[in-house]
């Protein structure tokens, strides 16, 4: 017997895709197909994306695989290299976490910039003109060369 489109959709949609060995179980739950119809669609929704956050693997930030899993709460291991890095919860680096790393590097580069000008004489924006001026004119006195050394500049302290 021919099947018609309508009965073609049905068992497709029961018995699964012909190519499929795996009939689909979940169309738009998903992880959260366990609480069944308890506790609100809204709820079930922030549960999902929680979990699925939780147990899917991250990159490591040491051997650069991604294979790190969660442990525990906070805790993140790499099956490839073992190390053991203390992350949040739900993911291994959150919004907060990569906020304070992104302005400690930037205060890092700031502390070394500072500290290669002060390796460097710095001079007034008067004496930068004169000593412009001096070499295009010829060779200025040595003797009479400011020395800038006894100046120190404020440190600044990493978070």
């Amino acid at each position: 017997r021919q099947m018609c489109i309508r009965d073609r959709w049905y068992q497709r949609r029961v018995h699964g895709d012909s190519n499929s060995r795996m009939a689909r179980r979940t169309v738009k739950v998903g992880i959260t197909r366990k609480y069944g119809t308890r506790y609100g669609a809204s709820l079930r929704k922030i549960i999902k994306k929680f979990e699925v956050q939780q147990h899917s693997r991250y990159q490591c930030p040491f051997c650069g695989k991604h294979t790190v899993r969660r442990l525990a709460v906070g805790i993140w291991r790499c099956k490839a290299c073992h190390k053991v890095v203390a992350g949040g919860a739900w993911e291994l680096a959150t919004s907060l976490a990569l906020t304070a790393k992104s302005t400690m590097l930037r205060l890092k580069k700031l502390r070394e910039e500072t500290a290669a000008q002060a390796e460097q004489p710095v001079l007034p924006p008067a004496q930068q003109e004169a000593a412009a001026v001096g070499d295009k004119a010829g060779k200025k006195d040595a003797s009479k060369a400011v020395s800038y050394t006894h100046l120190t500049l404020p440190t600044i302290y990493s978070v």
